[in-house]
């Protein structure tokens, strides 16, 4: 069982949970937040990032990460998280 400040992250059903809000959470955004955790505290970069969601660099616009790590960070704020994912600028993202 993964947990992370308080909020269970559930990788079979795609979900985060604290106290009694559950976010379902989409096959991008699960897979972004679960690589900043495996990584916490480490700065990852965009293009790690999208190695790992699309397994290439190529034809990925880089808007599409963008918009994904955007949501995921409203739905970490909805659970009570705020600044949790740091964006470290020319370099990528970090989970603090």
């Amino acid at each position: 069982n993964l947990v992370y400040h308080g909020v269970n992250i559930n990788l079979s059903k795609s979900t985060l949970k604290k106290d009694d809000i559950e976010l379902l959470l989409s096959k991008n955004e699960m897979s972004i937040f679960y690589f900043l955790f495996m990584n916490q505290g480490k700065i990852v970069s965009r293009d790690e990032i999208i190695n790992y969601l699309w397994g290439t660099d190529k034809f990925i616009d880089d808007n599409t990460l963008t918009v994904n790590m955007t949501r995921l960070r409203g739905k970490l704020e909805e659970l009570g998280i705020k600044d949790s994912i740091e964006t470290k600028r020319g370099q990528g993202y970090i989970l603090k």
